[in-house]
């Protein structure tokens, strides 16, 4: 059998405090190897936080990396690559004139991360540094806590599902930037900090106080600092300390103002200010949850990046792994709002077989597939706050609500098919339907139109119905289902929203007992 030659994929990240390229070369997931990294240091969010954007000497000084990153890329040969930029980029003001400068002078297209992208890839670094050392196969509960320079994800992995998930806008160098000079170098400074992040990640304990945590998996910009404070080298991806030792650390720490931290730890003064936050940070989550153990992970968002294609364009099972998970979490989000579990998992097995049928019809991807499964889950969630119009509020919910794995757009796009999965009518008339960009229109018309039939067969919330077989033809479509009780409601509601179907995809819907 021929041996498959391995392929080279490239990712290059701006992030707060450096540009970085990482080069690897794969033929799976299993068989990958860094081939090359390279980094420097740049202070972008100490710009972008300060003063609102980014200067033009510094994004000169990021195109003359990028140039030189450029420049190792060909040498290896790689034509597949990405630069993404998180949240220094993301949050200057000046966002859309940084990109296209990088455009012109170097000829990269920069992909800005929003933050809940941007955490679930680290979160996808950090999961499975976890799970190659099998840490992650109990029933006990996993908190993984990633602190970046501008917000924090916690994340909480239980029983084969992740149960919670939150970003919160509270970041070390956010923090930092939250108080002045004079502030920060006050005997009093820890006592404040404690304080002012106590009062922003308090509800995180509600979520996190009925469940069992064996390890705290901690990953920031600052995680090497934290172990060099403890006295350890950082090798390999995953470091264990005791919680016992990080409490004795952040005693010690929290007596210390910054000039006493620096001379303590052999620091300098920009990496004490840092430091000081993400120990605060740690400690405010350690409050709030009974962890048996630390893991320090070594990982970064680029390796997220790497994981996700590499897994993506070798068709690796593992992919499968990360979208239950997504889906576990729509659940669990669905249950705080007390959705009709029978009910929406037969909606969304009924919506998927539909999905599944018309591949060749709908000429959607795998992806929307995803999106029609989430939206499936919440659709009626919209009813924990009304009866009335909930498809409205279910729209309001999901808009509002965070989706680790699934992007800005996508979560507009889910909003809106939950919207439209009862009787309002896709319209650019809408305002929320018309801010969509045409091929996304098309995708939750057909989404909706999907979900619609799938909603009618169980109208009674009461299972009455099985899809037994779907047999497609030119211009028809019968859903052919079994029943041991009468389904009238059922029947007569199906019939109401085949119009709209018929609309999109021009073929008739037909319901009819097996």
């Amino acid at each position: 059998m021929k041996k498959c030659l391995p392929k080279r994929f490239a990712v290059m990240h701006i992030g707060s405090e450096q540009v970085s390229l990482q080069v690897v070369e794969y033929v799976s997931l299993a068989e990958m190897k860094v081939v090359e990294r390279a980094s420097s240091q740049v202070a972008l969010g100490e710009e972008t936080f300060k003063n609102g954007r980014i200067g033009f000497g510094t994004v000169r000084e990021i195109c003359d990396l990028l140039k030189g990153y450029r420049r190792i890329i060909n040498e290896y040969g790689v034509k597949d690559y990405r630069l993404l930029a998180t949240t220094a980029i993301r949050e200057a003001e000046n966002q859309e004139y940084i990109v296209d400068q990088i455009k012109v002078k170097t000829g990269f297209t920069v992909e800005v991360v929003d933050v809940i992208q941007e955490i679930f890839h680290k979160y996808v670094a950090m999961f499975k540094a976890v799970d190659s050392q099998g840490l992650a196969g109990g029933e006990e509960g996993i908190l993984f806590v990633d602190i970046s320079s501008g917000g924090l994800g916690i994340t909480l992995y239980e029983a084969g599902g992740l149960k919670y998930q939150q970003n919160i806008h509270i970041g070390t160098l956010r923090i930092k930037e939250t108080f002045a000079k004079y502030q920060r170098e006050s005997a009093c400074f820890y006592q404040a900090l404690s304080e002012f992040i106590n009062s922003t990640v308090r509800p995180v304990g509600d979520e996190l106080r009925d469940s069992k945590i064996k390890y705290m998996v901690i990953s920031g910009v600052e995680t090497s600092l934290l172990l060099k404070m403890l006295g350890y080298k950082e090798n390999g991806s995953l470091k264990s300390i005791g919680v016992a030792e990080f409490l004795e650390l952040h005693d010690r720490v929290k007596r210390l103002n910054i000039p006493q931290v620096m001379h303590e730890f052999n620091l300098s003064q920009q990496r004490a200010e840092m430091v000081l936050p993400t120990i605060a940070l740690y400690k405010q989550i350690l409050d709030l949850a009974q962890v048996d153990a630390i893991l320090v992970s070594s990982v970064q968002f680029s390796d997220g990046i790497i994981i996700s294609e590499v897994g993506e364009k070798t068709g690796d099972s593992w992919r499968s792994t990360i979208e239950q998970q997504i889906i576990s979490l729509t659940h669990a989000i669905g249950c705080r709002y007390k959705y009709d579990q029978r009910h929406v998992n037969q909606v969304k097995n009924a919506a998927l077989l539909l999905f599944d049928k018309m591949v060749k019809v709908h000429g959607l991807s795998p992806r929307a597939r995803v999106l029609l499964q989430i939206a499936a889950i919440l659709h009626d969630v919209g009813k924990f706050i009304s009866l009335r119009r909930h498809y409205f509020y279910s729209y309001r919910i999901i808009s509002s609500a965070d989706f680790l794995g699934v992007s800005e757009a996508e979560k507009a796009m889910i909003a809106n098919i939950a919207c439209y999965h009862s009787s309002l009518t896709p319209s650019m008339t809408e305002p929320q339907f018309a801010a969509l960009t045409d091929e996304r229109r098309m995708t939750v018309a057909k989404l909706a139109a999907i979900i619609r039939l799938a909603v009618a067969i169980d109208r009674s919330h009461l299972q009455k119905a099985v899809i037994k077989d779907i047999v497609l033809n030119a211009d028809e479509m019968v859903i052919y289902v079994q029943a041991e009780q009468d389904i009238s409601l059922e029947e007569w509601t199906f019939i109401d929203k085949t119009e709209f179907f018929e609309q999109v995809f021009g073929i008739k819907a037909v319901l009819r007992r097996y």
